[in-house]
């Protein structure tokens, strides 16, 4: 009986496994929302206002992501790393809280942005990522991130809610390509000044390898 508890104990304190090719969800960049245990990739996307590029290694219930951001109307760069929590999934669906932090240097630019002030500071976000495996070759992704600059040099911040939506196809072996856009409103105050509104858009086009 003791042999019994034991072995029963033991197979219970394996990793969980990575995912095997009956189960495997291809994507890389958004898809699948949260990467099964013992998996990773590596993803890199170009766009407005913003290209980047990044790393995520799943755990099981956890991801781990890590991103490098330019953001060309505001000449700024966002370095940040984040969690993503695979609370659902059923089927083919799969739905991922997310929260993240970094650090942003903004240059000040104001080419683009009208509104756009210098700063170094931090910048949290919460969000959530959704997918949907319609085949083994497409996926249907959407996002919610709301993410907040913190100005810590000066009295500022700005709020960016943004919520999209596209797909991500498998190219073959272990690359992916995705297509996004997203819609949105920002709020700026710059120092000494009052909190602006106004409309906020985002397109990406990504692709993503996965390693494992």
């Amino acid at each position: 009986m003791i042999t019994t508890v034991l072995l029963t104990l033991i197979a219970g304190a394996e990793p969980l496994p990575a995912e095997n090719s009956n189960t495997r969800v291809t994507g890389g960049v958004l898809a699948p929302a949260s990467l099964p245990a013992g998996t990773n990739a590596i993803y890199g996307f170009v766009g407005a206002p913003e290209v980047g590029v990044g790393y995520r290694q799943g755990f099981g219930f956890i991801e781990f992501e890590a991103r490098g951001v330019f953001n060309i109307f505001e000449v700024s760069i966002l370095a940040e790393v984040g969690l993503k929590f695979a609370v659902f999934q059923a089927d083919k669906l799969r739905l991922a809280p997310t929260v993240a932090l970094g650090l942003e240097l903004n240059s000040g630019a104001r080419y683009f942005d009208q509104l756009n002030f210098g700063f170094l500071g931090l910048r949290p976000r919460i969000g959530a990522n959704a997918s949907y495996a319609f085949t083994e070759t497409i996926s249907g992704v959407a996002q919610l991130e709301l993410p907040v600059s913190i100005a810590l040099t000066v009295q500022g911040f700005q709020v960016t809610p943004l919520l999209g939506a596209g797909a991500e196809f498998h190219l073959g072996g272990s690359f992916s390509l995705l297509l996004t856009g997203h819609l949105g409103f920002d709020a700026t105050r710059e120092p000494l000044g009052v909190t602006q509104y106004r409309p906020a858009w985002a397109a990406r086009l990504g692709v993503g390898y996965r390693l494992f």
